[in-house]
């Protein structure tokens, strides 16, 4: 095996009998001090999606491991690419989200009735009604439009700066 020096000459590392040379306890602080900065700048993804304030989307039929659907209001974020797989929430980081509970959403009280896509409701926005099992009745549902579907690990690492409204 060999090694190329700062002279751009080359040094033999193994012995003839194939054992590795000793080095130097210089040159070994010397590599080991070069090598530092990199290990102290690496970091978790998540720590790096934090800095960055990006929130990216999520396919249509992404739900928690609750069957909840997270919608991302987009009127309370900034667009991060022209493709809109990305949002920005600003500095110092904000945003909306509603969680959609796993239930029959329909378009109106009255009949006839449509059953809607919860991924169909944070895209179009509008008044949606759901059936209260509780003996509530007929509840309502208001959502603003434009919005986007977003999965839990996205939330995850952007709790502290995210309001949300369980529904």
């Amino acid at each position: 095996m060999t090694e190329i020096d700062e002279k751009g000459t080359t040094e033999n590392t193994v012995t003839q009998e194939g054992t590795p040379k000793s080095i130097s306890r210089r040159a070994l602080l010397r590599g080991g001090v070069t090598a530092m900065p990199v290990i102290l700048t690496l970091q978790s993804g998540a720590a790096l999606a934090r800095s960055s304030n990006l929130i990216s989307t999520a396919s249509p039929d992404t739900t928690d491991a609750l069957g909840r659907t997270l919608c991302l209001n987009t009127n309370t974020v900034s667009p991060a690419s022209d493709a809109g797989q990305a949002y920005d929430m600003g500095d110092p980081p904000s945003a909306e989200v509603t969680i959609l509970r796993e239930r029959r959403y329909v378009n109106r009280r009255r009949r006839p009735r449509r059953r809607v896509a919860k991924s169909d409701m944070c895209l179009n926005g509008g008044k949606y009604w759901y059936n209260d099992r509780n003996g509530l009745g007929w509840q309502s549902v208001e959502m603003p439009a434009n919005g986007v579907v977003v999965s839990s690990g996205a939330m995850t690492s952007m709790a502290d700066y995210v309001i949300e409204t369980l529904i």
